[in-house]
């Protein structure tokens, strides 16, 4: 229990370890409603949209070199990081004993920093492809044509920047992005009309079903 102690806070690894539990509460925070779990474009927002601007096309441009485009985002990460954290761990426990500590364990744990994340990404890519399907797009039409339909919340609350419904289509259910631009009282569980489709961001404007 003490080489696993000392393992997850030794370096590279006590690097994932931090991120692994910022995913950990992502996940737990999305599991009471208060995160916004995004599917469109490989999006996951949470409370407020972020806007990365050019950084988001060298993104994608990596994610599309392991294929993982077409993925949202946070779990393509969140994958990717728990694979890391694993990697770097076995690598710090079996490895680092055979090593003279101090600066020789050091330059082999930048290096397990930097290879951990692309080794990931490999071993994680083919697990994921599977689910590509659930995550597609839907058709410019097929969205139009939803407006005026009626969805049930499932997000703890709904605002101007945070909201997801469920619109049931007689299968597993349509997973929207939904948005309020007045105050309201409209929480988990209630009936929302879809008002209409900003095409920009994919949001839909709604209003308490009456």
């Amino acid at each position: 229990m003490g080489g696993f102690i000392a393992g997850i806070f030794t370096f590279p690894t006590v690097f994932f370890s931090g991120l692994l539990v910022l995913v950990l509460l992502y996940w737990l925070v999305a599991g009471f409603g208060l995160g916004d779990f995004e599917s469109s474009e490989g999006d996951i927002a949470l409370d407020t949209d972020l806007d990365v601007g050019e950084s988001s096309i060298s993104v994608s441009g990596l994610l599309s070199k392991f294929k993982l485009d077409g993925i949202p985002l946070t779990i393509s990460l969140s994958f990717i990081i728990l694979a890391s954290w694993v990697i770097s761990f076995l690598a710090v426990y079996f490895i680092y004993p055979m090593l003279p500590s101090g600066w020789v364990q050091i330059a082999i744990g930048a290096w397990i920093l930097l290879l951990a994340p692309v080794v990931s990404a490999i071993i994680v890519s083919p697990l994921l492809q599977p689910f590509k399907s659930i995550f597609k797009k839907q058709p410019e039409k097929q969205a139009k044509d939803l407006i005026g339909q009626y969805a049930k919340v499932r997000s703890g609350k709904v605002t101007a920047t945070v909201g997801e419904a469920v619109l049931q289509d007689g299968g597993a259910g349509l997973i929207l992005k939904i948005r309020c631009a007045e105050e309201n009282t409209i929480a988990r569980g209630d009936s929302v009309r879809l008002q209409s489709l900003d095409q920009a961001t994919g949001f839909y404007q709604v209003t308490a079903a009456k």
